[in-house]
């Protein structure tokens, strides 16, 4: 591809496309190609205008960014709109997927029967609770049952996973999206996504066989959702560190969930926590056994004014911000900003409640954020509470805990180095 049009393609954006090519494709690179769009939520828009048509099915996982879930219920379910059919699955392996499309089948035989097609939405990791999919799985078997999959990779990044190599190509998403806005930048200061899928899915030159079917022609070009130089330019300025800020953060992820787990009137959604029902999944495919740079955390035993005084006071050190992935540690309420458009019952089945605290990770020192965590429920939550700091990990022990996972996961990066 050349630039034709600053808008429609320039340089800067096909060199950060072919730059997010490689990095998720390695030796299939050649295979793959990129569009960049102007946000995430434009690249997931996209894609799925590209893919899906008049009263078509989509199953997507429980966990979702509460922007998607909004888009798909208010946008594309619309009957005056696409009418599409949306329908959920809980859980994180195929039994779940097969389970739900046993139903859905039965369902929508209607629409199967006017020749509407079905397609498989995921999230891994999830938001807000970093859990884990079994990616490969899952896409084994949407495809034997004829299913097209669409994968959102933000919050992992190539860093911690690269579903577009998996040996067995029926293993591999059809559509792989990222937001670059979130840790590929890593600075939050640039607003930025992408799609990548096979050559023939995204472009084929104007005239040839099935031209017009591919994302360029179909969608692309027309819509106008492109990526400027300059932002092309931030993106990839961001991504140089990428390596080195996701090791960190995500080191300082399994810390900082432990030591929360450790208090007995905490309940930590981490699959970094020693137990948790999708440490297995995180263990066995994403990079170096790391969890993911985001999880919550609930204190239900906290009433409301209690609560809020403590997170407004968890700043300056936890920063109230609605976005993720920067540097810099970030926490929201996802009841009350990421996933408010979603009623009262699909919060709780999301397992999001009142008190449910949403931590992107930052590189910060460690021993700087437990050090805060204490402080702050010392001075807000024992006058309510009384004795309840008193039940975190003791220092010594929070030093043991970083001095050790620091250790272990960096011997490993050592070992995938030499």
């Amino acid at each position: 591809m050349h630039p034709v049009y600053s808008r429609l393609l320039n340089p800067t954006s096909i060199a950060l496309a072919n730059h997010i090519v490689d990095l998720e494709c390695g030796p299939l690179a050649s295979e793959y190609l990129a569009w960049n769009f102007n946000s995430g939520m434009s690249a997931i828009d996209g894609t799925l205008s590209h893919v899906l048509g008049h009263r078509d099915v989509l199953i997507t996982s429980r966990h979702l960014y509460g922007g998607v879930h909004q888009l798909l219920h208010d946008w594309f379910a619309k009957p005056s709109n696409l009418d599409i059919a949306i329908e959920t699955f809980d859980g994180e392996d195929v039994a779940d997927f097969l389970a739900c499309w046993s139903e859905v089948r039965q369902q929508h035989a209607g629409r199967f029967g006017d020749g509407r097609r079905a397609y498989l939405y995921l999230e891994s990791p999830c938001n807000p609770h970093g859990y884990v999919l079994d990616v490969p799985s899952l896409c084994k078997a949407a495809h034997a049952a004829g299913l097209r999959v669409i994968l959102d990779a933000t919050v992992g990044t190539p860093f911690l996973q690269r579903p577009l190599q998996a040996d067995d190509p029926d293993c591999r998403p059809d559509f792989l999206i990222h937001s670059y806005t979130k840790d590929l930048s890593g600075t939050g200061s640039v607003i930025a996504g992408c799609v990548i899928a096979r050559n023939e899915d995204m472009f084929l030159p104007k005239g040839e066989p099935g031209w017009a079917e591919t994302m360029f022609w179909n969608v692309y070009y027309v819509k106008g959702a492109f990526l400027s130089a300059d932002a092309a330019f931030e993106v990839m300025q961001g991504m140089r560190t990428l390596e080195l800020r996701m090791l960190h953060k995500c080191i300082n992820t399994e810390i900082l969930a432990k030591y929360l787990s450790a208090h007995p009137d905490i309940q930590v959604n981490c699959n970094a926590v020693e137990g948790h029902p999708n440490a297995a999944l995180r263990e066995r495919l994403l990079g170096f056994g790391l969890p993911a740079p985001l999880f919550t955390f609930e204190m239900k035993s906290l009433d409301g004014d209690s609560f809020r005084r403590f997170f407004d006071n968890l700043e300056p050190v936890y920063s109230h911000q609605i976005s993720l992935g920067q540097t810099n540690t970030t926490i929201s309420c996802p009841g009350l900003t990421t996933h408010s458009e979603l009623d009262a019952a699909a919060q709780r089945k999301c397992r999001i409640f009142p008190t449910t605290i949403r931590v992107s990770v930052g590189c910060e020192n460690p021993m700087d954020l437990l050090d805060h965590f204490a402080a702050v429920a010392l001075a807000m939550i024992d006058p309510v509470s009384p004795g309840f700091s008193g039940k975190l990990m003791s220092r010594s022990r929070a030093k043991e805990l970083i001095r050790n996972t620091y250790l272990e996961y960096h011997s490993r990066y050592i070992e995938s180095c030499v």
